[in-house]
């Protein structure tokens, strides 16, 4: 078995080492605890300690960059390099920034004399997110749950800002900065398939070879994917757009997007406009593993297929298993698949409460396109170490980063990809909204409350 980078203790040593360094400040006057050997949480104790706290997530690791793709890369990988008003490195997209950005932040309102805010401040930086986050998030938060902390609300990683908007909804280069208030859930399932096997030098014509079987069970579960369902909050992320959608028509759509008949035909058309609008529109299959065989002259008797299900909000766990069992033939066994723990769609945080409002008044107030820009919900895809928090957390669990994001220039590519970049520019501006929004997060909410948080 291949170690997990999450083992590795000198690489996190060394990233301790210079984040101490870089910030001092950070660690001379906050509480600052090594969780798990490599994780980091930090404490900014507040002044009114009935106040529930505020926790900000972020994690320290990235995935690897091998050696071969590595090559590919126009700069060194983990040289942290500026070119061309760009840092390229691996985690300049996902997630190093958030970290940095954070204690930036943090050391900022240090620095103006903001020592010590009205509620208590969390930041929690995980060192295994990208392998499931159970030795670093869950750890710091089983250990905040032991010390008896309800935390109010929870922001970590989630939905960007998508610089060139959503032209297929809104006909408008409006950009939109989404705000994850829900996960999809995760469950794989194995399908194992048995049949005759014999030597290959005479194969049956008759289609009923094992890796046949498999490739008719694929075919199937492929052309017929899983129904489409608007739900929440992908209706709350619907109406969120509609007073910026120029088109009359349209903007109506997007305003009665629960009407069941409306609500049909949009998850229609997200269906078949791209896999990412797809994805949150129905609970995603995708074939991630297929075995079979073991000799180039031997038909397989046995052979395996791994099912990897991303499960909408109201499924259950069994949904995979029933989805599944309408496209069996022959022989063939389904079991739970080891590995990642399953686990159903995470609860659906408000986007009406004044935690949410926070979190948008702060992109309001520090990010001022020429186009506009409009804050809304969204139903995250993937997962994020917030999940582990979901058990002390009150109030909502709101997953944003200012990452400023061109999908008509390929910039999701990048993450996990090659040339992992972040503008300088982009960088700078993430700092200061997470500057505004621990202000209003951790400040006194009754004299910070007053502005109206609208479109700009």
């Amino acid at each position: 078995m291949l170690q997990s980078h999450a083992q590795n203790p000198e690489q996190f040593r060394l990233a301790h080492k210079h984040l101490h360094q870089s910030y001092p400040s950070v660690w001379k006057q906050l509480n600052v605890e090594v969780i798990a050997e490599h994780s980091l949480l930090i404490q900014w104790q507040g002044r009114d300690m009935s106040l529930k706290p505020v926790l900000f997530v972020s994690h320290i690791d990235v995935v690897p960059a091998t050696e071969g793709v590595s090559s590919e890369w126009s700069k060194p990988p983990f040289g942290g390099e500026i070119f061309d008003n760009f840092i390229y490195g691996r985690g300049a997209m996902d997630l190093k920034f958030m970290v940095i950005a954070l204690l930036e932040a943090v050391t900022e309102l240090l620095k103006s004399g903001w020592t010590r805010p009205e509620r208590t401040l969390y930041l929690a930086f995980g060192h295994d997110e990208e392998v499931g986050g159970d030795r670093g998030a869950g750890a710091m938060a089983s250990l905040l749950a032991s010390r008896g902390v309800t935390l109010d609300f929870v922001v970590d990683e989630g939905g960007p800002i998508l610089v060139d908007g959503l032209p297929l909804l809104l006909r408008t280069p409006i950009q939109i900065a989404l705000v994850g208030t829900a996960e999809k859930g995760f469950n794989s399932v194995i399908a194992n398939v048995s049949g005759k096997g014999g030597h290959a030098m005479a194969p049956p014509t008759d289609h009923s070879t094992v890796p046949a079987s498999m490739s008719a069970l694929v075919l199937s579960v492929d052309q017929h994917p899983p129904a489409t369902h608007l739900v929440p909050p992908v209706t709350h992320f619907m109406k969120a757009l509609a007073p910026a959608c120029p088109n009359p028509v349209l903007r109506f759509v997007l305003s009665h997007c629960e009407n069941r008949f409306l609500g049909y035909l949009l998850a229609k058309l997200l269906a078949r406009s791209s896999a990412n609008t797809a994805a949150v529109v129905r609970t995603t299959v995708g074939v991630t593993r297929m075995n079979a065989g073991t000799a180039d002259n031997v038909l397989p008797d046995t052979g395996a297929v791994l099912f990897n299900f991303r499960l909408l909000p109201g499924h259950s766990l069994n949904y995979p298993l029933q989805y599944l069992q309408k496209h069996l033939s022959g022989k063939v066994k389904l079991q739970q698949a080891g590995g990642q723990k399953a686990r159903k769609a995470t609860p659906v945080s408000s986007p009406f409460n004044e935690q949410f409002d926070i979190v948008a008044r702060a992109i309001y107030e520090t990010v001022h396109p020429e186009q506009g820009i409009v804050v809304a919900p969204h139903l995250m895809t993937g997962a994020s170490d917030s999940r582990h928090y979901l058990d002390i957390t009150a109030n909502g669990v709101y997953r944003f980063f200012p990452l400023f994001m061109n999908l008509t220039a390929g910039d999701v590519s990048r993450v996990h990809g090659i040339d992992e970049r972040i503008k300088v520019d982009d960088f700078l501006q993430a700092i200061k909204v997470y500057i505004r929004m621990i202000q209003l997060a951790c400040g006194d909410r009754n004299v910070s409350s007053g502005t109206d948080i609208g479109q700009t």
